[in-house]
């Protein structure tokens, strides 16, 4: 186990801290919510910051506060940041939900370490940079921007460069400030307290420099002997997957995105989106599956790099023979041909859409216009007769033009789904709500009225304390004018019982499954209104109220409607995903104890003229 100093300790922190005494009521958006509805899992970018920084001889720790606070009630974050003693903390703020906790953390990290600085990063920092360094003097530095590994490098050699210019510790810089005007793509505090802002310079033209290499993970848990602290996210044992990502940045320009074109080129600074080569995306993917069973998620739509790209990352998947399920994002359905050549390359292969609406009109406003609703369903059904796993169909409450009869009519649609395609269970549509929180940035964000729109917060600090209503319908941060918060609440159940009824009527859910759901469901909606009634109370009987809730509350944040989300998907290890492991351990203790701990947890998948 390496005793040397770290140069950066990244942290993740929860949604709300904290939220073992703090709970809200989740409700139908714990459904819709990666892993947890506390948003226990780290950005990708963990990884590939890491492995980059200890490329360029720097020693960084990924620590999830998150999943270490979900898997005891008794543990103690402020003992464990006490007992940290890096050269600086890292906090992302990637997903707005997160703002309430990060910046809790961030404070916590003040408190017990005034003289180390704390790092933000990620799109909401991005978005939120000059506030959170003029309201909020935890925080010492923002880097900006979706690829901030060389940035981070340059922020930790001018943090670790000895410097005679300016004074350290809180409320002074802890650098020189000539070095940190050359950091790219940073915003920082300089001695008098005023925010500067340096250019986002840094914005690489290919996405191949990164390692995305999920042993590096793996590797971390040896060094630090630190498994909770180090996974993705608080079901990844139970549920291991891994990813691939083919590009930075995105092509269309949806409505509510905070990942649209046009969030990356006002906020981000990047003006094209860059591609991974396939050869990359496929070696990391097969590398990772060495490891880890399950699931593998090729994020973020191959199709964007064209068809050329994408028959390329196919013909390179095949040619692993990687025998797990591969998962593809599709921001439209793919070609037939494109589907042929997925069913003859992979052996077990699924889809996700997100169509948004059933209604081509809407979708169209949203800025998903290239295909029909009809294509979608003849896509479908191709998919299904070429032997696709799954295919999961996304619709969303909440979007631009929707009015209650067609949010009604999109959950309707759900049954002809099934119909045209003789009730096959291997298609999943789901429907849910747009929440917790409209996506800061996007366009609809930023010009509500455009849409329809009005905000409930516009600020980091009125997200954060929208974050502390005890219900989801009153964390939302947005009302849709045509669906008033009271009327899209209720809609929002209404919908999820059609789509159980539904389901429980095509035989993908039991009978017995269905009546469990149909139950919590009615449970779900009766715990919202007896919140909706303790806010007409004087704050000390509201209060009272509450914490009387406070078991009811908790289950009202638990999954109700998909529990089928997983379905399909093998996640039972191999003996070479044990060998891989095995062989790993050995490898990583061995270097550990000739380097007498020095060893750096390097990337093997780093191509020779990036390093």
């Amino acid at each position: 186990m390496s005793t040397l100093q770290n140069d950066l300790i990244i942290l993740h922190a929860p949604s709300v801290y904290d939220f073992r005494t703090h709970p809200s009521f989740f409700g139908p958006v714990a459904d819709l919510v990666p892993a947890t509805p506390i948003f226990d899992i780290y950005p990708l970018g963990f990884a590939s910051i890491g492995e980059y920084l200890e490329r360029h001889g720097f020693y960084v720790r990924i620590v999830n506060v998150a999943n270490l606070m979900l898997h005891s009630a008794s543990f103690n974050v402020e003992r464990l940041i006490a007992s940290l003693n890096p050269k600086s903390f890292g906090i992302d703020l990637h997903w707005m939900p997160h703002c309430q906790g990060a910046i809790e953390l961030a404070r916590i990290c003040k408190k017990y370490h005034p003289d180390i600085p704390v790092i933000f990063g990620g799109h909401s920092s991005s978005v939120f940079h000059e506030e959170l360094l003029s309201e909020y003097p935890e925080i010492d530095f923002v880097l900006r921007g979706d690829s901030t590994e060389e940035p981070f490098r340059q922020l930790l050699t001018a943090l670790t460069t000895p410097h005679t210019d300016a004074s350290t510790g809180s409320g002074g810089l802890f650098a020189s400030a000539t070095d940190l005007r050359a950091v790219q793509n940073l915003s920082w505090r300089d001695a008098s307290g005023d925010v500067v802002i340096n250019d986002i310079t840094y914005s690489p033209e290919d996405f191949n420099l990164p390692s995305l290499d999920f042993s590096y993970n793996m590797k971390a848990v040896i060094r630090y002997r630190d498994m909770l602290g180090a996974s993705p996210f608080e079901q990844f044992m139970r549920e291991p997957a891994s990813a691939g990502l083919v590009c930075r940045g995105c092509k269309n320009n949806c409505a509510t995105c905070g990942g649209s074109a046009t969030t990356y080129r006002k906020y981000l600074g990047r003006k094209k989106i860059a591609f991974r080569d396939p050869e990359l995306v496929a070696r990391d993917v097969a590398h990772s599956s060495k490891f880890i069973p399950g699931l593998i998620f090729i994020l973020n739509d191959p199709l964007q790099g064209g068809p050329a790209y994408f028959e390329e990352l196919i013909r390179q998947l095949g040619t692993y023979k990687l025998h797990k399920p591969v998962a593809f994002e599709f921001f439209a359905p793919p070609t037939p041909d494109q589907l042929a050549l997925m069913a003859e390359q992979l052996d077990d292969w699924s889809i996700e859409v997100s169509a948004e609406s059933h209604d081509d009109e809407i979708r169209h406003k949203f800025g998903k216009g290239q295909y029909t609703t009809a294509e979608l369903e003849a896509n479908i059904k191709l998919a299904l007769e070429l032997g696709i796993n799954r295919y999961d169909v996304y619709f969303m409450t909440g979007i631009p033009g929707q009015g209650v009869e067609s949010v009604r009519a999109s959950a309707q649609y759900l049954r002809r789904l099934y119909e045209i395609n003789n009730n096959d269970k291997r298609i999943f549509p789901f429907i849910s709500p747009m929440a917790p929180f409209l996506d800061v940035g996007s366009r609809v964000f930023d010009n509500p009225q455009d849409f329809g729109y009005r905000l409930k917060a516009h600020t980091v600090e009125e997200h954060r304390q929208l974050l502390l209503e005890p219900s989801w319908k009153h964390i939302m941060n947005y009302e849709s004018l045509l669906l008033p918060t009271d009327e899209f609440a209720d809609l929002v159940y209404e919908t999820a019982h059609i789509t159980n009824d539904i389901k429980e009527d095509v035989g993908v859910t039991s009978p017995e499954a269905a009546r469990i759901v149909r139950e919590r469901l009615r449970q779900s909606q009766a715990t919202m209104r007896k919140i909706d009634q303790l806010r007409a109370l004087p704050a000390a009987e509201y209060q009272r109220g509450l914490d009387e809730m406070g078991q009811e509350i908790l289950d009202g944040s638990q999954p109700i409607l998909f529990e089928t989300l997983d379905e399909g998907w093998v996640n039972r290890p191999t003996f070479a995903n044990f060998a891989a492991c095995f062989k790993l351990w050995l490898v990583e203790n061995l270097l550990l104890t000739l380097t007498f701990g020095h060893h750096h947890a390097k990337s093997t998948l780093t191509r020779s003229h990036s390093a």
